[in-house]
């Protein structure tokens, strides 16, 4: 090796030092700028901090110790839906208060081949919610502890579910399209918790769903009287004024119900046009326990806010009807609810709120 080799080879090594020692120094450069970046924010994470703007945090006071607490997360603006089911979703498919009724619903039951946590079939049930069916579909869960069947709670543990759908109301019936996406759903809500269940037969529940529509069609009756002013319009704020005046509770600005001692609403009053040429008195028959005698409370108040208005009461056919007509009508709701009772239907019932809601 000459001189020229050792010469080359020292110039080499120095200008490798020289490049490792520029990274080096680059390298702490950048972390210095980095650090001092950071520095207003560093701290106990579980003080009140102040929160940045795409983030916010719940108030606290400064300096205030932030506890973990169980309850839902702050909103971060991110879209959240992939991952947790929607409230309004959530409210479709787990009731509080659903009692199976054989006569209405459906009801598959599914059996986990092992207990599986609350927050798993709330998730889980969310698929079925957005199958969007014209129907109402409900969820219960079996809670060993408590011995019955409940909505399903984040921290609970179970092994069997009862999923259900009704099969009619008196504004739709079940239709074979929808009947076959409750299934699929269904089925999918079993292969996501590991469960069993009989998938039912489409035909059958399509004519249970026929035979509870005729049913349902055979009782749905509501009576109606109809006030006409005998002066021309009446300006909404006196109907208003007279509705009030009346104790009827307001549904709507143009809307009203007397209600019973329960608070349970005996029929409805309802302002056409404004300014007003009719009201319009309704009782939905089968809503209504007869115990009430709703028939006779119409009536009463129809003529006092024929008194207050200056109205005159008439049928759907504009006849004025006469007050002694009631009794001829009250015979006829009499045959009605015998028939109701004997279909199982009792006027004023859960069932019937449910199957003529």
């Amino acid at each position: 090796m000459n001189d020229l080799h050792v010469a080359l080879g020292v110039l080499a090594v120095a200008l490798l030092g020289a490049v490792y020692g520029y990274s080096k120094w680059q390298e702490r450069r950048a972390l210095r700028r980095f650090q001092e970046s950071l520095r207003g924010s560093v701290g106990d994470p579980l003080l009140s901090p102040t929160a940045p703007a795409t983030q916010p945090l719940p108030a606290a006071a400064p300096g205030s110790r932030i506890e973990p607490t169980f309850g839902p997360l702050p909103d971060t603006g991110v879209n959240t839906a992939a991952e947790e089911p929607s409230p309004q979703a959530e409210s479709r498919t787990v009731p509080s208060d659903w009692v199976e009724d054989p006569l209405l619903d459906c009801v598959l039951e599914l059996r986990c081949t092992h207990a599986v946590d609350g927050v798993a079939v709330i998730d889980a049930a969310a698929p079925l919610a957005r199958t969007h069916l014209s129907l109402p579909v409900h969820l219960v869960a079996w809670d060993g502890r408590a011995q019955q069947w409940v909505a399903p709670d984040r921290f609970g543990f179970y092994s069997e579910l009862l999923v259900a759908l009704q099969l009619a109301n008196r504004r739709q019936t079940l239709s074979e399209l929808d009947a076959s996406h409750f299934i699929g759903a269904v089925q999918q809500l079993a292969v996501a918790l590991d469960a069993d269940f009989d998938p039912p037969d489409t035909h059958r529940m399509l004519e249970l769903a026929a035979e509870l529509d005729r049913l349902c069609a055979r009782f749905d009756v509501r009576i109606g009287l109809t006030l006409e002013p005998t002066d021309g319009p009446w300006a909404p704020e006196r109907v208003t004024a007279a509705a009030a005046g009346l104790g009827l509770t307001p549904v709507t600005p143009q809307s009203w119900q007397r209600l019973d001692a329960r608070g349970d609403a005996l029929f409805t009053v309802a302002a056409a046009n404004a300014p007003v040429d009719r009201l319009l008195v309704e009782l939905d028959v089968p809503r209504v326990a007869p115990v009430a005698q709703p028939l006779r409370a119409m009536f009463a108040t129809a003529s006092e806010l024929a008194g207050v208005l200056e109205a005159r009461i008439v049928d759907d056919y504009g006849k004025h009807v006469q007050p002694a007509s009631i009794a001829a009508i009250e015979h006829q709701l009499a045959v009605l609810y015998e028939e109701m009772l004997a279909a199982g239907i009792e006027p004023g019932s859960v069932r019937a709120q449910r199957l003529y809601g």
